[in-house]
């Protein structure tokens, strides 16, 4: 009988870890020369772009090319405006970086909602001023389909209230649902039907034909005490101009970072709070649109939110980012690369 249990053990054991091998690893890569809370990240050319950063005294505008062959990196020029908590998307071979906070003209360093668009031409390495949101915001997602580009949810200051400082921890926020395109071509901004659940800090993707919204944060755009975090996996038809629900992420998490691979959404990182106290996650969660189902997959080598993202060809890249939630204490900046390959 013993036999018996420690063949059937052993044999659970070796299907276990075939399973974990057929969903892939995680390895370490080249760190970021320098590491930033908030930063965001974009593929170009086969190079992977990572801009933004927040420290304590607003945005940091740093701005680094990744060359994946040679493992090396380069610095960038930033843009006029730099912002935190933007977002970004890629058409050709331009970087497009949307809204995001900047300081407010009090000299606070509190959250100002940007309208700004801008555009870095990476082959002339300069940017250039685009036409701009129709809705100021910070904390939004964007995804390019074709030359078009979908910016969706956000937060920024509610309207009719003067709040010259900026947005700040446990003041006011105006949480949006919007669904804005941007056309590249002819430069051009379309307001399309905006989620049902407005939210902020969340990610997207676009997966044959639909673009899927997934996680954030409800309340406020500031973590703590002032937000929750949502399941929520809602997708917008584009064919239809219309949003449905599927099933909800399993964890719920905002500051999360979305690639796609063969079909299927990864969602990594992000942060969370349950009562008092305030966590970040290494979570690696999968969702297939074919069969409307959630897998767990391997988890990042280190916790983080707030980090870059890029996929090239079957590799996911998790770049810096912190490893402690906002509102709990001084944030820790993680330099670290992780590498994922199915």
């Amino acid at each position: 009988m013993n036999r018996l249990i420690r063949s059937l053990f052993a044999l659970l054991l070796a299907i276990s870890m075939s399973a974990a091998h057929a969903q892939g690893a995680w390895k370490a890569g080249p760190q970021i020369p320098q590491g930033a809370n908030e930063v965001i990240g974009a593929v170009v050319k086969g190079h992977i772009l990572v801009y933004g950063g927040q420290d304590n005294n607003g945005p940091m505008g740093i701005f680094w090319d990744f060359d994946p062959a040679s493992g090396q990196w380069s610095k960038l020029p930033s843009n006029p405006v730099p912002v935190h908590h933007a977002a970004t998307a890629v058409v050709g071979n331009t970087m497009y970086v949307f809204g995001g906070f900047r300081n407010p003209d009090s000299g606070k360093t509190n959250w100002w909602p940007e309208s700004k668009v801008w555009a870095f031409d990476y082959d002339k390495k300069t940017w250039s001023a685009m036409p701009s949101l129709p809705t100021a915001r910070g904390a939004l997602a964007a995804v390019a389909v074709g030359t078009k580009i979908y910016v969706i949810g956000g937060a920024g200051i509610p309207k009719d209230i003067s709040m010259p400082d900026g947005l700040y921890g446990g003041g006011p926020t105006a949480l949006y649902g919007a669904n804005e395109v941007f056309d590249t071509t002819t430069k051009t901004w379309t307001q399309l039907r905006p989620m049902s659940l407005p939210r902020n800090h969340l990610d997207v993707a676009y997966v044959d034909g639909k673009i899927y919204a997934i996680g954030g944060r409800v309340g406020s755009c500031f973590s703590g005490g002032w937000s929750s975090n949502v399941f929520m996996n809602e997708v917008y038809d584009i064919a239809t101009d219309s949003w449905t629900t599927r099933a909800p992420m399993p964890t719920s998490r905002s500051g999360i970072g979305i690639s796609v691979i063969d079909g299927k959404i990864h969602v990594l990182g992000g942060e969370g709070w349950i009562d008092n106290f305030g966590g970040v996650f290494r979570t690696h969660e999968v969702f297939d649109p074919q069969t409307n189902t959630w897998a767990t997959y391997p988890r990042m080598l280190y916790p983080r939110h707030g980090f870059a993202t890029a996929t090239i060809g079957r590799r996911i890249y998790a770049i810096s980012g912190v490893n402690n939630a906002g509102g709990a204490g001084p944030l820790s900046v993680l330099p670290f690369t992780d590498v994922y390959e199915p």
